[in-house]
């Protein structure tokens, strides 16, 4: 969403033009004018995948870049990848009986070191030629001109404590360290209204406490995030917290230097 939001009034303006525009409030209430010729189906879109997203930000969530996926035991994970392979490892994930809290900007609250995440009721959302090929039931069709669906998948209906974050992404062509690709990751996962507003520190509170599932393209990426000997969060959310804090801020630290020698 960064530069596509007007913040220097008061409610915020967005607009696209010859589509639509509306304003988002405080408190998360928003008006919506349409362009003539509209029709429904253009109008789910741009509520479910601008409107919703700015009220649940206005109202103080965070905005994941991903989908959380919740596992037959109850543990709920966040990926991030490229969207052609999400929709296949949410597909995936759900017929091995994971339920699907939400597949496009996830609203998350900090609360007592745990990162929860809300569930949104926009559709999971995949290709046409995905949903025909795994005989999944299509709910309606998404996008105008597109061959997005909205298919019918099991879903999780309350507020969840993330455990583990999984970014599905090519494998670096070069080794990095540890701390600069944890950094990575975790940037991967926000979503800005504003271009840098997330300071390095408000970066730890949203991934403080989380497992990290390293996935990348070139492996199996089911089966890395299926693993039962991946390294799981914690039950004690504060030692892992603390843990994850200082090593975070030393990968924070790490890749600003990195940025800085590239860059010259």
């Amino acid at each position: 969403m960064s530069g596509l939001v007007n913040t220097q009034v008061e409610p915020w303006e967005f607009t696209l033009p010859g589509l639509a525009a509306f304003r988002v409030a405080p408190d998360g209430s928003h008006v919506l004018t349409l362009a003539d010729g509209v029709d429904a189906q253009c109008e789910a879109m741009v509520l479910d995948n601008l409107v919703d997203p700015l009220a649940w930000w206005r109202r103080g969530f965070w905005l994941l870049n991903g989908s959380v996926m919740v596992d037959p035991a109850g543990r709920a994970v966040l990926i991030s990848s490229a969207p052609v392979l999400a929709e296949q490892v949410i597909v995936g994930l759900a017929k091995m009986g994971w339920c699907c809290l939400s597949d496009f900007l996830i609203p998350a609250r900090v609360i007592d070191g745990q990162v929860l995440a809300y569930p949104r009721q926009s559709p999971v959302i995949c290709s046409a030629a995905v949903a025909v090929s795994e005989s999944l039931d299509i709910e309606q069709f998404v996008r105008p001109g597109g061959n997005a669906v909205g298919v019918a998948l099991s879903r999780w209906s309350e507020p969840i404590a993330l455990v583990a974050m999984a970014t599905l992404m090519p494998e670096p062509p070069e080794p990095v360290s540890p701390g600069i690709g944890r950094a990575r990751i975790a940037r991967a996962m926000l979503v800005e209204v504003i271009a840098n507003e997330r300071t390095p520190g408000e970066l730890l509170d949203i991934v403080t406490g989380l497992a990290v599932l390293p996935a990348w393209v070139s492996s199996d990426p089911l089966r890395v995030v299926t693993d039962p000997d991946a390294q799981w969060a914690s039950d004690d959310s504060r030692a892992v917290a603390t843990k994850a804090k200082t090593a975070l801020n030393a990968a924070l630290n790490e890749l600003a230097d990195w940025v800085v020698l590239n860059n010259g």
